[in-house]
């Protein structure tokens, strides 16, 4: 982060961030006597316009017309983001807006992530991105096999990473008692601890004795691999919701956000994040951003375990606050629809039944 200290004194720095802040709320050219009115009431109007105008030459400050109020710069937003942003807690309305997304039905890895992306979209009303890793290295922690009638067992996959898969698959008709826990354990066996890339069975590991669940494993084997992806896989939700800023919806600005936004490896250089902060901002052509935008990044974590890259796309003069709020806030949450689903597996059952 910048070192404002020399550049800055607090006053200016106090100044420049209720600035920013209440334009942000309003979108409007801001005047020395709202930054009075609203933020600073000990110090004088003229002392707020002569610093205003050191501002503005100093490279913060933009007065689009004359006699008009000023707004940030790139280099202002960049100042408050380094400064001023932090992880503030959600109201609770926010977080019961939250969880209720995440009352639905879901349980697969791209069920999660994509609800993910939809709740990140609708409740900062920008645009969201969540970017996966290739998912064939994540190692299986444990498969769970659970009996749902009719000859068919419901399939628990459970990684390291904490994502999961399940799948319905048939089962042998007239199995001997037992069959079931027998077969789980012997699943467990092969399969834990290795690595998706790396599920391959061997017929020697099928010995005389394990006749008998071979079609069962190679069942499993199958439902193993569909994890293998080629590819990054990129989930998007909003994408017009830019359009929703009156300084974004020009429309020669509007198409070249939806071209750059609509090229998937577009959007997976915008979203990395190779950096070891918890939360990255480019503001406008920062670090290959996009210009008279904001992103803010941050690793998708599983249980502790980076799977991806979550980022929002804005305008500059986005809520940062609330966006990194937001942000923290969902990763507990993902982390908690995993751990409850994963303890719960008859509501798994349940949910394939209907």
């Amino acid at each position: 982060m910048m070192d404002y200290s020399d550049k800055l004194s607090l006053r200016k720095q106090k100044i420049l961030q209720a600035l920013v802040e209440e334009y942000i709320a309003t979108g409007e050219p801001v005047s020395s006597g709202e930054i009075k009115t609203k933020y600073i009431n000990d110090i004088s109007s003229a002392t707020i316009r002569s610093e205003l105008a050191a501002l503005e030459e100093m490279g913060y400050l933009i007065q689009p017309h004359v006699a008009s109020g000023r707004i940030p710069s790139a280099k202002a937003y960049r100042m408050y983001c380094d400064i001023f942003v932090h992880k503030k807690p959600l109201t609770i309305k926010e977080k019961q807006t939250i969880n209720s997304y995440f009352e639905n039905k879901i349980v697969q890895m791209e069920d999660i992530v994509k609800q993910t992306a939809k709740i990140i979209s609708d409740v900062t009303n920008y645009t969201s991105v969540i970017v996966i890793n290739d998912v064939s290295k994540v190692k299986i922690r444990e498969i769970k096999l659970v009996d749902i009638g009719f000859n068919e067992a419901l399939v628990i996959v459970i990684t390291d990473s904490g994502v999961l898969r399940d799948k319905t698959i048939a089962l042998p008709e007239n199995m001997e008692e037992g069959y079931l826990g027998t077969a789980t354990n012997i699943i467990n066996n092969i399969f834990k601890g290795k690595s998706v890339d790396e599920i391959e069975i061997p017929d020697e590991l099928i010995d005389s004795e394990m006749d008998t669940f071979k079609e069962l494993v190679d069942k499993l084997v199958d439902v193993i691999s569909s994890y293998m992806e080629d590819d990054k896989k990129v989930f998007m939700e909003g994408e017009l919701k830019i359009l929703d800023y009156p300084e974004c919806n020009d429309i020669d600005k509007a198409k070249n956000f939806l071209s750059i936004v609509n090229e998937k490896d577009n959007l997976v250089k915008l979203i990395e994040n190779n950096d070891d902060i918890e939360f990255n901002v480019k503001i406008g052509n920062e670090q290959g951003g996009l210009e008279n935008s904001a992103i803010v990044t941050a690793k998708y974590k599983i249980n502790g375990k980076e799977v991806g890259q979550v980022g929002v796309i804005g305008p500059e003069r986005m809520d940062y606050n609330k966006v990194v709020s937001v942000l923290n806030y969902m990763s507990k949450a993902v982390d908690e629809v995993i751990q409850h689903k994963v303890n719960r597996p008859k509501e798994l059952i349940d949910e394939n039944k209907d």
